[in-house]
């Protein structure tokens, strides 16, 4: 494609040419999406069939300025096989730098995983080419970044039989114009620094408030939706803010403090009656809260879960289907309550276990489960000697020796508290049950069954409904 060539080499030589003509603050507000200043190179893609070219515009200072590649015309049948080949080159394999992930969620993403992104994006969009409406001239439809140095032009047609002249005024006329918006604007104030937090995201999947409804075009055109910024209020002095589609950042730095944190909340929406699991701390990731706009402006995932596959990149599309909505009410009240509950040390535990305990059983691991909602039963024991031989007005010295597991285990309190009448003898039998799975599975390596895992959550999460004051009703 000869044409092609010919006319990206005169376009690029023509813009240089205009752009020296502008002062340095005219030049300065051309757009990174208009940039072919050098070093410049061009990889264009054309398909048959499709009507569409591809235009991605790199700056690498290791390549030779004005590189100009043209791939095609593909058929749109041979276009995956196609693009896999131009993935496997081995001159899109680099790190990208520290400025070019200036505007990436994913920082650990290399050039060619990023390439992979827009490919795949590209292959929708050629999708969807038989139900739009064919364009009767050929022009630039649309403008994305790839990085802070590299973007795409989408074009309908052929780009060789688009103006070039026009398209270099256009970009030319906008940098005057720009700097002319910006010579009349005031000296704008300091910005405030971001907030440094660390985000995740609801799992199961959740919406605040109604979910949006795609009509039968929405669908069949693949129409993005955007999810907004739906709330942001403080939990421990610290500011958290959530979007409709469950992201939700935290201004906690350091990620064990603010996956606990974190995990209080989730806990909290279970006891609540709300479907949650526990969060690993790899499935939390730094972020950025602009405290101007109280918006999570950076986030981006260190591994891969079924909680991680809901960060968004580049081509997907917004799963809807199967998300559970919550009012901005209740999602407000149970943050309170979970900031509430767990000022207590205990509460603050048994919330974490809980939701471990919980998070285990769905994931049919019935001898992790039943162990961590044994760790709440067992400190629930303990809890209740303690209370009794206080309310009993034993001596300090008696105490301390009747507390101390040394001497006293479990089966000895259990025993205490079934003679000192504060467990029936159902409760009793019951617990004893349980203590003995426990020694089972911990020193024999027994395999526990969904059935005995369920009863000693069911018993776990009573014990936090009532510590908690959560179990009226």
């Amino acid at each position: 494609m000869e044409d092609i060539t010919v006319w990206l080499r005169e376009f690029i030589t023509e813009f240089r040419k205009k752009s020296e003509e502008l002062s340095q603050k005219e030049r300065s507000r051309i757009s990174n999406l208009d940039n072919f200043f050098p070093p410049c190179q061009v990889l264009l893609l054309s398909f048959q069939n499709a009507n569409l070219q591809y235009l991605i515009c790199t700056h690498d200072s290791n390549k030779k300025d004005m590189e100009i590649k043209i791939e095609g015309p593909i058929p749109t049948h041979d276009a995956i096989d196609k693009m896999d080949s131009i993935l496997k080159s081995h001159e899109w394999e680099r790190e990208l730098s520290e400025e070019e992930k200036k505007y990436i969620y994913n920082k650990s993403i290399t050039f060619s995983g990023l390439l992979e992104n827009i490919f795949l994006g590209i292959i929708q969009e050629i999708r969807n080419q038989p139900f739009l409406k064919p364009s009767a001239i050929s022009l630039v439809t649309s403008k994305r970044w790839m990085t802070s140095g590299s973007f795409l032009w989408e074009v309908v047609g052929n780009i060789a039989e688009i103006n070039k002249t026009k398209i270099v005024t256009d970009i030319i006329e906008q940098a005057k114009k720009d700097a002319t918006i910006v010579e009349a604007k005031p000296v704008p104030l300091p910005l405030q620094p971001l907030i440094n937090s660390c985000a995740t995201y609801f799992y199961p999947p959740i919406w605040i408030d109604k979910l949006p409804k795609k009509t039968f075009i929405d669908k069949a055109r693949g129409s993005l939706i955007f999810p907004e910024r739906a709330l942001n209020l403080e939990y421990k002095k610290r500011i958290i803010v959530v979007n409709q589609d469950g992201l939700i950042a935290i201004g906690e730095d350091n990620i064990p403090k603010a996956t606990r944190m974190l995990n209080e909340i989730m806990a909290t929406f279970l006891l609540m009656g709300f479907e949650a699991s526990a969060i690993r701390e790899l499935e939390v990731c730094d972020a950025k809260i602009d405290p101007s706009t109280l918006s999570i402006t950076q986030f981006g995932a260190r591994t891969h879960t079924l909680r991680t596959q809901i960060f968004p990149f580049f081509g997907q599309q917004l799963v809807l289907e199967g998300r559970t909505e919550i009012e901005k009410y209740n999602f407000v009240k149970t943050v309170k309550l979970a900031e509430h509950i767990s000022m207590d040390p205990d509460i603050s535990d048994f919330l974490t276990f809980f939701l471990q305990a919980h998070s285990h059983l769905e994931n049919s691991e019935y001898s992790q489960s039943f162990i961590m909602s044994w760790v709440i039963i067992e400190r629930q024991i303990l809890w209740l000697w303690k209370k009794f031989l206080k309310e009993e007005q034993m001596p300090k010295k008696r105490r301390d020796k009747l507390t101390n597991p040394a001497y006293w285990t479990i089966d000895f309190v259990l025993e205490g508290l079934n003679l000192g009448v504060r467990l029936s003898q159902n409760e009793y039998e019951d617990l004893m049950a349980l203590k003995d799975k426990r020694n089972d599975i911990i020193h024999l390596g027994e395999s526990t069954t969904f059935e005995e895992a369920q009863k000693c959550f069911k018993r776990a999460r009573d014990i936090v409904k009532q510590r908690s004051g959560q179990d009226q009703g």
